[in-house]
């Protein structure tokens, strides 16, 4: 059954990644409650799962986000189950998300504009030295990348995918491919454009010296590779951070989607839209305040 599941995904159009996801979640739900594939599932059996993922007998219990992800994965699997009329009922009815505490958006992690300053000089004084890399070659496309995620708020697999010719320089646009190969057209800001015109300049005297760089489509390569990959970009990225945070590519999304509510004075619709979110709900995510700035409004009370 589970074969036929991945079939229809990979049909609609999911992402390697996502199928894996799924699949990972819905095992882990059969694997955590001992109930062989092709036996029924009810849903107390979701229920006593839900139960033990936040009180393990053993260790920390998961967060509401993980949680709701898995039941989200069980959800997409029972309602294609029910459509295919390989069960006759759905044991996710009734079966809600749980309620996210304010403690579970600190997950929710971004750069203020004096961190991504601070980690733009750092990137420039400080370069990650790597065997057989040149420095300038390095700094140069790993600040290109930088800028991308965080002006245009993309994800590491979409970057990753980017295209050369995906970026139109006349009209300010960018293409990218989403999640489900959902298409969407970016506007291409004053500040990303200079900064994407000076490191195809560069690529382009690069592509002279190396043939893989030559022959490769992708906007972004590695030191072997023509299209840097997801690993590669998440590693690269981990390499700046500091002992105070650590960085991840989808933290530069997350400041894309705070930076951009902010400068549209909260307009969701537009971020939403940007953002490439399916559902507002996740855009309205980035409407919470950090405990940061929580902190800063406690301070800022009048002192007698």
């Amino acid at each position: 059954m589970l074969r036929l599941y991945e079939d229809y995904l990979k049909e609609q159009g999911k992402s390697i990644h996502t199928i894996k996801s799924y699949l990972n979640d819905i095992q882990a739900f059969y694997q955590d409650n001992k109930i062989e594939m092709n036996c029924p599932v009810v849903s107390s059996d979701i229920r006593k799962w839900i139960d033990d993922m936040l009180n393990p007998q053993e260790g920390k219990g998961m967060s509401v986000a993980t949680i709701n992800r898995r039941l989200n994965s069980l959800r997409s699997f029972f309602n294609w189950a029910v459509k295919e009329k390989i069960i006759l009922v759905n044991p996710m009815e009734g079966i809600r998300d749980l309620k996210t505490a304010d403690e579970e958006h600190e997950n929710i992690m971004w750069l203020t504009e004096d961190e991504f300053e601070r980690l733009l000089e750092r990137m420039r004084r400080y370069p990650i030295r790597s065997r057989g890399v040149n420095p300038e070659e390095k700094y140069r496309r790993d600040r290109a990348i930088i800028y991308l995620l965080t002006y245009a708020g993309l994800r590491v697999e979409e970057l990753s995918n980017l295209k050369i010719h995906d970026l139109d320089f006349e009209l300010r646009k960018i293409r990218v491919v989403g999640k489900g190969k959902k298409v969407r057209t970016l506007p291409m800001s004053n500040l990303l454009y200079h900064e994407l015109s000076d490191w195809l300049d560069f690529r382009e005297k690069i592509a002279k010296k190396k043939s893989f760089v030559a022959h490769s489509p992708y906007l972004f390569y590695s030191q072997r590779s023509g299209k840097f990959s997801v690993r590669g970009i998440q590693k690269m990225i981990e390499n700046y951070s500091t002992k105070e945070k650590k960085l991840t590519p989808h933290m530069f999304r997350h400041t894309f989607c705070k930076w951009m509510l902010k400068a549209t004075n909260n307009d969701i619709e537009k971020v939403r839209r940007l953002a490439g979110h399916n559902h507002i709900s996740t855009t309205i995510r980035y409407l919470k305040d950090s405990y940061e700035e929580l902190s800063d409004a406690v301070e800022a009370l009048p002192k007698f």
